[in-house]
Parts: structure tokens; C-alpha cells; sequence
């Protein structure tokens, strides 16, 4: 563990909190400028008023000025291999997320998209693509570039989806993002962690407005905020010893519920993609309230999460505890969420 912030990183995240405040403290009138205002209606979004789609944004816009900064001035970022990538990547699938917000688009065509833009990333900065995975437990699995192209793609779209669905809750996801960014920097990860501070701020701005009502997420947060934590994940796995073990921890709860939804819809006659209210995040709410719910599902995040930041031998338990917790969480809160009607 190295935790080192050096004057550059203090500033780098200081700008980019200020710009994610203006942001926030203006949402109404930017996101009715930009027409990202999300409506109730009564069944999936049960919200009580119009509520802004710009805590994404908030979070994306200061850390695409930073990696655009970095790209130009390379010193302000070390070296890193991700700016480039996050500039150019990060900010299509930002994008593809803003105008799914305002008119939507098919699940087929945004995961083709991500997946496009995984390859892009991985074409732009090769430092990216793994030639082996390491495990902590395991000998570290050596994978030709090909196949290391199509798991990276294929991982990346399920992990950018996965977080996606788990955007149902106020502080669930920006939520994640704090623990996420909080725990590379814990960890340390080189010039990754002036990334992670940024991230790490901004994520921490839109979460109070957040569980205040005063914001959502919106799809520039659920695509692109989640795509640049996937590229920070590659650089770590490659250069700096983080383990699949260890990542796998970090993400278990949102990407297991997708998995369990995407097999679960489809036996009840529903398609994968359809919204509903029987995610994870919606059934601890039903059952434990929406505080309580939250508590339950970021606690679990937390405490998985930087154990093994901590200690990465302590993944395998980490897993186990998380299996058992989830499995036991669905068993007290099966009765039915409601469903959405459209």
C-alpha cells in the first residue's frame, strides 16, 4: 500500500471538484438546456419530481479536461498509458450514454458501441491489452493478443452494463465510484492515482446532491465514468500487480445481479434488457428501506473492497463471504419487487 498525494495530484483534483460543484449546483438549468431531464412515470422511474441527468457529467467533463491536459502536457500525469485513451474512448461512451439519455437506444446497438470502443482503447494505448492474467491464488494465465482482444471486449461492455442496471438507487453508483477510486488510491497505482483523485472527488460531489434528490447519474455516468473505470483496471492488472482476484472482488455485486437478471428474465418470458425493480439495490430497499438498502449494498462494496486493497490474499475469503452474503440477502428479500409496466 502506498497512499502518496503529491501538490500536482491536490490541485488536478481540487479543479476538477470546483467544476463538478458548478456543475451540480446548476443542473436544472443545464440539463433542461442540454434536454437530459428525467420524468417520473409512475412505475421503473418512481422519482418524486423532473430531476436533472448531469452527475455524470459532473464527473465526466473535469476528468476529460484533465486526460485532454495530460495528453499535451505528458508530465502532468507521468506517463500513464490511459489519458489518451480516456480522452478519446471514455468520452465516446460518456457520449453514447448522454444521447441514450435523450432519445433512446437499443441495448443491441449501445453494447456493439462499447465494444467498439474497447477495441479502440486497447488500439490507442496497447499497453492496455493483457498478455497474461494474473491470479493471486494461480499461476498467471498467458493469453495470445487475439483472445486478449475479445475478453477485454467482451468484459468491458458486461462490466459497463452491469453497473448500468445497478443505477436504479440514489448513491448506489457514484457510490461504487468513491469506494472504486478510494481504493486505488489506498492501493497505489502510479500516475493512475491522479485519475483516481479526480474520480474520487467528483464521485464523492455527486453522490451528497445525489442522495439530496437534487441529481441523477444519468447515462453519461453509467457508460462513461464505468468504461474509464474499466481502463484504469486494465493499466493496474498490467503494470501494477493488481490481481483478477482482487478485481473481481471490486466488482462482484453489480455483475453478478446482471448475470442472475440476464438468465432470470428471459425463463419468465421477459427479454434480458427489459427494467424492472428486481435488481439487488431495489429488493434491499423494499425489504430494508432506502437507507437501509443502501447501507447493506455500499457496505458490502466497502468492506469487500478495501480488504483486499489491503491484503489481495484475503480475495478468495472475500469472494466466499460475498457469494454467501448475496445469496443469503436474496433469500430474506424474496418477495416479489414490483414490476415495472413499461
Amino acid at each position: 500500500m502506498t497512499i502518496e498525494i503529491s501538490m500536482l495530484e491536490g490541485l488536478s483534483a481540487s479543479g476538477a471538484l470546483l467544476i463538478a460543484i458548478l456543475v451540480l449546483v446548476y443542473g436544472w438549468p443545464i440539463g433542461h438546456a442540454l434536454g437530459v431531464i428525467d420524468h417520473p412515470d409512475n412505475g421503473r422511474k418512481a422519482h418524486a419530481r423532473p430531476t436533472p441527468l448531469v452527475g455524470g457529467i459532473a464527473i465526466t467533463v473535469p476528468l476529460l479536461i484533465w486526460s485532454g491536459a495530460g495528453y499535451f502536457w505528458p508530465d502532468l500525469v507521468g506517463g500513464t498509458p490511459v489519458p489518451l485513451a480516456t480522452l478519446i474512448c471514455g468520452g465516446g461512451a460518456a457520449l453514447i450514454g448522454f444521447i441514450d439519455d435523450r432519445s433512446p437506444i437499443s441495448a443491441t446497438a449501445r453494447l456493439a458501441i462499447l465494444m467498439g470502443l474497447t477495441v479502440a482503447a486497447l488500439a490507442i494505448s496497447p499497453q492496455l491489452l493483457p498478455s497474461r492474467f494474473h491470479w493471486g491464488h494461480l499461476l498467471s494465465t498467458p493469453v495470445e493478443p487475439w483472445l486478449a482482444y475479445v475478453l477485454v471486449a467482451i468484459g468491458m461492455t458486461g462490466f459497463v452494463n452491469a453497473v448500468n442496471m445497478a443505477d436504479g438507487h440514489d448513491g448506489c453508483v457514484a457510490g461504487m465510484f468513491a469506494i472504486w477510486s478510494g481504493c486505488i488510491i489506498w492501493q497505489g497505482g502510479g500516475s493512475a492515482d491522479d485519475i483516481a483523485a479526480v474520480l474520487f472527488v467528483t464521485s464523492l460531489a455527486v453522490l451528497v446532491f445525489n442522495l439530496g434528490g437534487a441529481v441523477f447519474l444519468g447515462g453519461a455516468g453509467a457508460y462513461g465514468v464505468t468504461f474509464i473505470f474499466g481502463l484504469l483496471i486494465l493499466y493496474l492488472h498490467n503494470s501494477w500487480g493488481l490481481t483478477a482476484e482482487a478485481v473481481m472482488v471490486w466488482f462482484f455485486l453489480p455483475v453478478v445481479d446482471c448475470l442472475r437478471l440476464l438468465v432470470q428474465r428471459p425463463m419468465h418470458g421477459q427479454s434480458p434488457f427489459k427494467g424492472d425493480r428486481n435488481h439487488f439495490h431495489h429488493r434491499l430497499h423494499a425489504r430494508f428501506g432506502k437507507h437501509g438498502g443502501l447501507a447493506i449494498y455500499l457496505g458490502l462494496v466497502a468492506a469487500s473492497s478495501f480488504t483486499v486493497a489491503f491484503d489481495p490474499d484475503l480475495a478468495p475469503l472475500c469472494l466466499a463471504t460475498l457469494t454467501c452474503a448475496y445469496i443469503g440477502l436474496m433469500f430474506a428479500t424474496a418477495v416479489p419487487a414490483k414490476t415495472a409496466t413499461g
